[in-house]
């Protein structure tokens, strides 16, 4: 499905002064921000300043600010998100799904609360499948996208997520739905992190059969990092009371500056559904480093190269917008663009290539 196709089934909740096109307002933003554009307003100034690319949005003039706004305030931004994940209906979503929280920081002011998103992503697409405002506890948003995801979405999947989602609730929706979980272990969950403190102790003397150790190390921005990662499926009662619980994980890292000598070191742990016939400590380590692929991937694109976090607008229009910005990062990636900063300058000096790197171009 193209997108224009997609754009045009997203609801249109105006019920009188359709001038534009929904599909049409909603493309220009997408265009718009890829041009390096960050507000609405630079939406509309934008518009103004390339009436060449009018025609092929389906708009016979440049809209203003205020028909924008108070366009993407009335939007169901499920909805939309729901429209645009057709547009790569037939893609493979891989075998690891990651859950995090992403607060939108200029959503807030004063009696505005930020806006908290919690977000499902194919990790090696880079693609948000699901979002859901956090009203609260992450842990209840997270239910509700794993009620609207379909069984096939997570039938063989992991899903890699921190401690605000290591909670009965959720990995027992999570098996129901014959997927896996790995979700890291911290203070919130006090007793079943002291009863992990005790496994890894024992494992300290001697290794049991079916226990795994594994050791690696890399080296970046001129710093060396180690990790050794330890997994026992030896659990207490306690911990095997946990819905689907098969392992327990220990990630020790360590962080040493090659020119300064500084160390850092940290430990986490975690618990998984996965057992050592499938999982051992090497692949349980990757799968957890894998939750910083989606700050660095997906995250940190929105809020540096789409200005997501200095973005001004509020409530449900903040929303919308994110769900407009993650489409965009998830077409970078699909599209193979490893350098994000150099093509969206090449998108502000000739917007054109913009239009047709998004299919939208009418010859």
């Amino acid at each position: 499905m193209t997108l224009r196709q997609a754009l045009s089934q997203v609801p249109d909740p105006r019920a009188h002064n359709r001038r534009y096109p929904l599909w049409g307002l909603l493309a220009l933003i997408l265009v718009a921000f890829l041009s390096r554009v960050d507000s609405l307003r630079g939406v509309e100034r934008f518009a103004r300043a390339n009436p060449h690319l009018l025609p092929h949005l389906g708009l016979r003039k440049a809209p203003g600010h205020t028909a924008i706004t108070l366009l993407l305030h009335r939007l169901d931004p499920e909805k939309l998100q729901a429209a645009l994940g057709q547009v790569f209906p037939e893609a493979d979503l891989g075998e690891v799904l990651v859950v995090d929280g992403k607060h939108l920081r200029g959503s807030g002011k004063g009696k505005s609360p930020q806006v908290k998103l919690v977000e499902v992503l194919a990790l090696h697409l880079h693609t948000t499948l699901a979002q859901a405002r956090a009203e609260g506890r992450e842990e209840k948003a997270f239910l509700e996208l794993l009620d609207r995801l379909e069984a096939r979405e997570l039938e063989g999947k992991v899903v890699v997520g921190d401690a605000g989602y290591l909670y009965p609730e959720v990995a027992a929706r999570v098996r129901k739905k014959r997927g896996d979980y790995l979700l890291v272990l911290k203070g919130n969950q006090e007793e079943l992190l002291s009863w992990a403190l005790e496994v890894f102790k024992g494992m300290a003397g001697r290794r049991l059969p079916g226990e795994t150790e594994a050791t690696w190390s890399g080296v970046r921005d001129g710093e060396v990092w180690t990790y050794r990662v330890w997994a026992s499926p030896y659990l207490p009662e306690e911990v095997r009371a946990f819905p689907g619980a098969r392992q327990v994980v220990r990630l020790w890292r360590e962080v040493r500056h090659k020119g300064t000598g500084e160390v850092r070191r940290t430990v986490s742990y975690a618990l998984t559904s996965l057992g050592p016939e499938v999982a051992d400590a090497k692949r349980l380590g990757s799968l957890l480093l894998s939750r910083w692929e989606v700050e660095n991937r997906s995250f940190w694109v929105r809020d540096v190269c789409f200005g997501e976090d200095a973005c001004q607008v509020r409530g449900v229009g903040a929303w919308v917008l994110a769900v407009l910005r993650a489409f965009l990062v998830s077409m970078l990636h699909r599209e193979g663009v490893r350098e994000k900063k150099a093509a969206l300058e090449i998108f502000f000096f000739n917007p054109l290539s913009a239009l047709r790197f998004l299919g939208l171009y009418a010859a």
